[in-house]
């Protein structure tokens, strides 16, 4: 990515790796900004502008996000969806169709396992099987990635940066993965938005379903809070200067993202 680094780079080490994990898994407020300016990874952008990503993980499925892309159109949001290699090659069809309707697709490794137990050289090859699957359906590389689980060594992360990628996980995540009470999940998500969150939902699974839902609810409420969902490529070109200022930067060198088009538009009513 041309110019400074999103978030500061320095060593990277075990401590760090875990830090980073525990504020995406407890969401503390103080934390997660802290990392946001300082970590190696993203958790969240410093932004002014009102703008959060929407990310869904494990899919793609073929009903749920199906469904989640037609709430996503209805409602004029984009979203940045963490597919495994594995569902890529079963649905391609639904992959391609997240990437044409403006949306873009992480990697996420090729089956739902925690990352953080793979071997160096399993791991290594598993993200690079995983994006040629992704970049052969999509006709895009993908430049972000997601662990399974959300914990990483350091020496994973060393080599998703050495590939040119950016390892996300969140700073508002349901951790109710089958989402048993929807007002809940939705108040929870309203009370910790902020410019710039990364919001980390699931798919991928049937017993996931009230995903849909959840969906539904969220984003007229975000639309009326004033925040527009992009996705995480398109949040981390809006990253504050050093005094609190939205500003861009450009993806590729041609100054945009290959993935994610539709930032912006406008609900369908």
């Amino acid at each position: 990515m041309a110019g400074r680094p999103l978030l500061a780079a320095g060593a990277v080490t075990a401590a760090t790796a875990a830090v980073v994990a525990t504020a995406a898994v407890r969401q503390s407020p103080w934390l997660t900004r802290l990392l946001g300016h300082q970590a190696t990874v993203v958790v969240a952008v410093p932004t002014a502008a009102p703008v959060v990503a929407l990310t869904f993980d494990d899919g793609p499925h073929p009903v749920l996000t199906p469904q989640i892309l037609a709430t996503l159109d209805r409602h004029g949001a984009t979203a940045t969806f963490f597919f495994l290699g594995s569902g890529v090659e079963r649905h391609p069809h639904i992959a391609r169709a997240a990437v044409s309707q403006g949306h873009e697709v992480g990697n996420h490794g090729w089956l739902d396992r925690p990352a953080v137990r793979m071997p160096s050289q399993a791991f290594e090859a598993d993200v690079a099987r995983t994006a040629r699957a992704i970049e052969a359906v999509t006709g895009a590389a993908p430049r972000v990635f997601r662990p399974g689980s959300g914990w990483f060594r350091p020496g994973q992360l060393r080599h998703v940066r050495a590939i040119g990628n950016q390892l996300v996980l969140g700073s508002v995540a349901v951790v109710d993965l089958t989402v048993r009470r929807v007002d809940r999940e939705v108040a929870f998500v309203l009370r910790r938005l902020q410019p710039g969150a990364v919001v980390v939902l699931h798919e991928g699974r049937e017993d996931r379903r009230k995903v849909v839902p959840l969906l539904e609810r969220l984003l007229p409420e975000m639309h009326r809070l004033g925040y527009r969902s992009v996705t995480v490529s398109e949040l981390i070109a809006a990253r504050a200067d050093g005094h609190g200022r939205a500003r861009s930067a450009p993806l590729s060198p041609d100054g945009s993202s290959p993935q994610g088009r539709r930032a912006g538009r406008s609900p369908r009513h």
